[in-house]
């Protein structure tokens, strides 16, 4: 069996549009070989959800970085992370300014995303995106005090999100497990990102796809894209993610 995880901006959504017109072909190309798409994103299961649907998915997804799984039986963790990172902020020194300290209009203007999805992403459970705004030294004490408190950070393509120590790739893994023991086979993980908060997803997979993105500097070339582990669109978010795709399905 194979099954498909992929991240969402700069991936399978346009960095600019939000859109995934251009992977359509790709998409419907998986849905007529029944193989499982899973959302994995930074993004909240309320924000998710609509993207889900309109994916017409029933899969599990993978939210918050990986902090929870929706839709997986027995997924259900770290349920009060929210509210204990917005307590350890709120005990640091003001040097992270993330989506609990704005409000819809800030977030919408962080984000680009309309006022209602920016709604859909202040729904937190799990963990804080946000901006650093101090030095590197101050940052390096500040990921320290993170792991103290079991907590961890992750730069993404627009934001450092604090969240519980893991990652969308031991969330991968329990969503494969998953599938393997309903599907009866081994899950042949296929995972597609474009920032660093990707990457141990993509080093995880059994073929890992980096999407383009020329918004932010490209993922660093590791010994498994020299060994071919990984491969490197040539568009960029959902045309890459069409192409990549469907070049696999062709082999």
């Amino acid at each position: 069996m194979i099954a498909v995880f992929t991240d969402l901006d700069g991936t399978l959504l346009d960095h600019d549009t939000y859109r995934f017109d251009a992977a359509l072909p790709a998409i419907e190309a998986l849905k007529k070989r029944s193989v499982p798409l899973i959302l994995a994103s930074s993004k909240t299961e309320a924000e998710m959800a609509p993207i889900a649907d309109a994916l017409g998915l029933d899969t599990p997804m993978i939210v918050e970085n990986g902090a929870g799984i929706a839709r997986l039986a027995g997924s259900e963790r770290n349920a009060s992370a929210y509210a204990r990172i917005r307590n350890l902020l709120a005990a640091l020194p003001g040097s992270f300014v993330g989506f609990g300290d704005w409000d819809v209009q800030a977030v919408a203007r962080e984000t680009g995303l309309p006022l209602e999805n920016a709604r859909l992403a202040r729904q937190r459970r799990f963990s804080e995106p946000g901006h650093w705004l101090g030095t590197e030294g101050e940052k390096s004490a500040f990921l320290g005090i993170l792991h103290d408190n079991g907590l961890t950070a992750v730069q993404g393509g627009r934001f450092f999100t604090i969240m519980p120590e893991g990652s969308k790739a031991d969330a991968m893994a329990r969503v494969a497990a998953s599938l393997a023991e309903s599907g009866g086979e081994p899950v042949f993980t296929i995972a597609l990102g474009d920032a660093p908060n990707d990457l141990a997803m993509l080093q995880a997979a059994d073929l890992g796809i980096i999407i383009a993105n020329p918004h932010h500097t490209p993922l660093p070339v590791t010994e498994q894209e020299r060994n071919g582990s990984i491969l490197r669109s040539t568009q960029a978010g959902p045309a890459g993610w069409n192409e990549m795709i469907l070049s696999y399905l062709a082999r």
